[in-house]
């Protein structure tokens, strides 16, 4: 067990005694530093045991270098300025916005960086090969003030280069910024259909990339935590109608008929995430984290949409139908969705799915009570169509007021880890409360076996983070963390620790594009089991992860035996042998 950036005894922010939570603590030396852990029944923490003459260090892992890489920017302040209230007037939803998107948007093999701003323009980061970024905004074209949220980078036109789908938060429309393939945009989302211009202010969040037709065309889902009839007319517009259906809206792209340009068909699609009640209002659904992915690898990728106060939804796709199967694939248990993951965490081939919640608090805090939820739950997919929520027994349950989280080899050692950042700012929360200083968490992988390790990797920061990605942003072959700290500057953790070897799976389609959707399998020697990874599932609640595959190797002696690449629109299959190690393939069809 391992301290975490916590204090007991006498400190006035306590660590609050959840059973079985053990934290760091000072010896009667005084300088010496031990662990304690709170007692089975919740009454309090055990003696102060494992005392050491010196403090107990660990080598850091990660290094915040946000200064160094020159990503220093401020995420901006309240949109009304204000940053404290309870959902009395817009200024409640500050406290939700804080999103990145990871793309290469000039075709140099550098992963790029666009991040939002509020009441500010958004800022593009072009990277520029030594470790360090440079703002090209304006001469991107993309500086233009608003407020921004989620987005997500894609081809929309299958012309080989990425273009934007950009959402708001207290404005009335979205954005799509075009690539003209020079690195320059122009917005056209009015044309192609993605503006929602309804004259109803949005409070967007996320955004999902996946071609949920399998026609060779990316399509897009919109993400929104909407409040219908609580919030008050601002600015001279409405917040949603409990008449009319929210903006978490499936898009389809009309492809070869009219390339990069969308129809809404959340509808006959079978994607609605707030069906009508019997007197023609729409339920609220506080829809978060989205994203597509294929659970039961039939080629046809599922929509699983992590929701807030028990509003999260999963969408079994039926030949490009979708089918609502929430409860029905046990994956409805989550009181307080906001962070969403998918990744094959136990390497049985098929994908899992992390939510993150907010972890069961020792009883109510100024009304708020949380008595009863149990954290994060992490879904894992059996061959059934069904889950098993494994979170609490696998020990990742417990994660403070949860956000932004994503599973990816930390240590190139073959394992999937899990990151997730924290932090709330609500009045009700006190200073010596269970949620004041929550820092970020990162779970360890020992041979199946989570630990709790972020203090002891230097990545316990305690501000307000939201979205979260991975990218191996330097190139040197291990996968780094970047976080979005709300009203505040970000974090740019890079990754010093990975020992393992390591391989990198660049996944081509048609026209040169990522091939959202292609499975990855490999194997590091033909005895050994395979292990996969898909394409383009790394969008997380307002954040979209690089879209390279990355495998930790270990130890690898030769060369990987085998790497099988399938493409899931086209249903081919191409397999390669004795690749080598340490290095960025690149395969196409």
């Amino acid at each position: 067990m391992l301290p975490l950036a916590l204090t007991c005894g006498g400190d006035p922010v306590v660590a609050a005694c959840v059973p079985g939570r053990t934290v760091a603590c000072d010896c009667e030396a005084g300088a010496a530093r031990g662990l304690q852990t709170c007692r089975p029944d919740g009454a309090g923490f055990g003696a102060c045991a494992a005392c050491v003459e010196t403090p107990i260090v660990f080598d850091a892992h990660f290094v915040e270098v946000s200064s160094e890489a020159k990503v220093g920017y401020h995420e901006g302040e309240p949109i009304d300025g204000q940053s404290n209230c309870v959902i009395e007037s817009f200024c409640e939803f500050n406290l939700f916005t804080g999103a990145v998107a990871v793309g290469d948007y000039d075709s140099d093999g550098w992963p790029d960086l666009w991040v939002s701003r509020r009441s500010n323009t958004p800022v593009l980061f072009r990277n520029q090969g030594d470790g360090t970024f440079v703002d090209v905004t304006a001469n991107a074209g993309l500086a233009i003030s608003g407020n921004w949220n989620g987005a997500a980078w894609l081809d929309v036109d299958n012309d080989g280069d990425l273009d934007l789908a950009a959402l708001t938060f207290g404005d009335d429309r979205y954005f799509l910024f075009i690539n003209d393939g020079n690195g320059h945009f122009a917005d056209e989302a009015e044309a192609r259909g993605t503006a929602f211009d309804d004259g109803a202010l949005k409070l967007s969040m996320s955004v999902a990339v996946g071609d949920y037709d399998r026609d060779g065309w990316l399509d897009l889902h919109v993400t929104e935590w909407s409040a219908k009839g609580v919030l008050p007319q601002a600015q001279g517009h409405q917040f949603l109608d409990p008449k009319r259906p929210g903006h978490t809206r499936l898009l389809h792209n009309r492809g070869a008929a009219a390339p990069g340009h969308f129809e809404d068909v959340t509808e006959p699609a079978g994607a609605l995430t707030d069906p009508p009640a019997a007197d023609g209002t729409y339920a609220n659904v506080f829809a978060h984290g989205t994203a597509f992915a294929d659970f039961d690898g039939d080629d046809w990728p599922e929509l699983a949409v992590s929701g807030d106060f028990g509003t999260s939804r999963f969408f079994w796709n039926n030949s490009g139908k979708f089918e609502e199967s929430s409860v029905a694939s046990g994956v409805a248990k989550d009181r307080f969705g906001m962070g969403s993951s998918i990744a094959d965490i136990d390497g049985d081939g098929r994908l899992d799915w992390l939510v993150t919640s907010i972890s069961g608090a020792p009883s109510c805090v100024q009304g708020v009570c949380l008595i009863g939820e149990s954290g994060n739950h992490l879904y894992r997919a059996r061959d059934d169509r069904m889950f098993e929520d494994v979170g609490e027994a696998w020990l990742l349950h417990d994660g403070f007021w949860a956000w932004g989280a994503a599973m990816f080899d930390q240590d190139n050692d073959g394992d999937l880890d899990v990151v997730q950042t924290n932090g709330a700012d609500y009045p009700m929360i006190q200073s010596n409360s269970y949620f004041a200083t929550d820092p970020n968490r990162f779970w360890k992988n020992e041979a199946g076996t989570f630990v709790e390790r972020s203090d002891a990797l230097g990545i316990s920061d305690t501000r307000r983070g939201k979205g979260l990605v991975t990218l191996d942003f330097d190139r040197d072959g291990d996968l780094d963390v970047f976080v979005v700290n709300n009203s505040d500057t970000p974090s740019l953790f890079r990754n010093d620790g990975a020992h393992g070897d390591w391989l990198r799976v660049r996944v081509l389609g048609p026209g040169g594009r990522d091939a959202t959707g292609a499975r990855v399998t490999i194997r590091k020697a033909a005895t050994l089991p395979p292990r996969v990874a898909f394409v383009g599932v790394g969008t997380h609640f307002l954040g979209q992860s690089e879209s390279i595959v990355h495998f930790g190797l270990g130890a690898q002696t030769g060369p990987v035996a085998e790497v099988e690449v399938h493409w899931a629109d086209s249903g081919t299959t191409k397999v390669l042998t004795d690749v080598e190690k340490n290095q960025v393939l690149v395969v196409e069809p």
